[in-house]
């Protein structure tokens, strides 16, 4: 097992878990979410299996940059939407209402997750060679 594989399987276990408790909800914003939680899952379909090719070393870089990519820009993408879209059933109550802190809650576990990778890059690749892959937010640089 590779440096990412744990961090990649607990992100794909929360992608899951959001497209299934999102599965019944119809607000357009949910909407939104689903379609980039959707290109994650697929990214991360292509993305686990080159983790079990390269268990014991570093994974090669630009095997798994464009899907680690997808997975990073949607996850920002999605954040504010995620915020509007708590206001919004909290301001108009529904049934999706009881599943904002579980929704949330998983949102939570996938930027951290994202955070750890960041990290584990940094450290593994050197800033220069993720610096155009990995936003600086996750990076905790300043620009």
């Amino acid at each position: 097992m590779n440096f990412l594989t744990t961090h990649l399987e607990q992100i794909s276990h929360d992608v899951n878990q959001i497209l299934e408790k999102t599965e019944p909800m119809k607000h357009p914003l949910i909407e939104l979410i689903r379609y980039t939680t959707h290109e994650q899952r697929e990214a991360l379909d292509h993305l686990l299996p080159l983790q079990e090719s390269d268990q014991h070393s570093n994974p090669d870089l630009d095997k798994i940059r464009p899907y680690l990519a997808i997975i990073y820009q949607n996850n920002e993408v999605s954040e504010p939407t995620m915020r509007a879209w708590v206001r919004a059933v909290e301001w108009m109550p529904s049934f999706e209402t009881e599943y904002v802190e579980e929704i949330e809650s998983l949102y939570r576990s996938v930027r951290e997750q994202l955070n750890n990778i960041a990290d584990l890059m940094k450290q593994h690749y050197g800033e220069a060679a993720i610096k155009y892959l990995i936003p600086s937010f996750y990076l905790g640089v300043q620009v």
